[in-house]
């Protein structure tokens, strides 16, 4: 599933692509104009839906994530490569990717 997105650090636009992994949940970062991948990493399923669900305050690392949950958003890092996207639609993103 493909979420539209912007970097918080840059004004680019970004598109996260969430899929399903052995592992857990499989996050690529996406410049949009340019469709390259900036960076992906498998993160464990329950951990990212915590975060998601629980919304600590600042910033939480899962994996090589770094992900805030800001109100209605989630920020999300990996390394150097950010993107914005709306907290609904993460959720509904992973949902889908997650066995039944």
């Amino acid at each position: 599933m493909v979420i539209d997105g912007v970097s918080q650090t840059t004004g680019i636009e970004r598109v996260v692509e969430v899929g399903a992994a052995d592992a857990g949940v499989l996050l690529a970062i996406r410049d949009r104009k340019l469709g390259s991948e900036l960076g992906r990493v498998v993160v464990p399923a329950e951990a990212l839906m915590g975060v998601l669900t629980e919304q600590p305050k600042g910033v939480q690392r899962v994996s090589a994530l770094e992900i805030e949950v800001r109100r209605n958003e989630v920020w999300l890092a990996l390394g150097g490569p950010d993107a914005a996207v709306g907290l609904d639609d993460l959720l509904d993103a992973v949902a889908v990717v997650l066995p039944s």
